[in-house]
């Protein structure tokens, strides 16, 4: 059986997308590339939280994936394709064909830095 996810697209996933939450804004996004969106947008529309949401937005967009912008109320936009189009082309499919082949790369790629920020909080016993 071939392999499903490119090894290319591997390696963005681990070093930009390290959540399945992150992969679906980002196809959100690009879904509609002249749209901006807030993150209480962004977050009904996915039906995540909007704390999580905003935290993984600002993440995006420090990584080159979304575009910030705005006054007042903070907005995105999807930044564009960069060198290699045809990773988020690939992602897609996946996305919509075989999610199950994204969990274990996404969910297992570097620690993710909203779960690490929550994590900190936790009681322990």
């Amino acid at each position: 059986m071939a392999q499903l996810v490119s090894a290319a697209l591997e390696l963005m996933i681990r070093e930009r997308l390290p959540s399945m939450e992150q992969i679906d804004i980002v196809l959100l996004l690009r879904a509609d590339p002249e749209r901006s969106w807030t993150a209480t947008d962004v977050a009904r529309t996915l039906g995540t939280p909007q704390e999580s949401t905003a935290m993984r937005l600002f993440l995006l967009a420090s990584k080159g994936m979304v575009l910030f912008g705005g006054s007042g109320i903070p907005s995105y936009r999807y930044a564009g394709d960069g060198e290699n189009p045809e990773l988020l082309d690939e992602l897609v499919r996946i996305r919509t064909g075989r999610p199950e082949a994204l969990i274990g790369i996404a969910d297992g790629a570097v620690p993710d830095p909203v779960r690490s920020f929550a994590d900190a909080f936790k009681l322990k016993k």
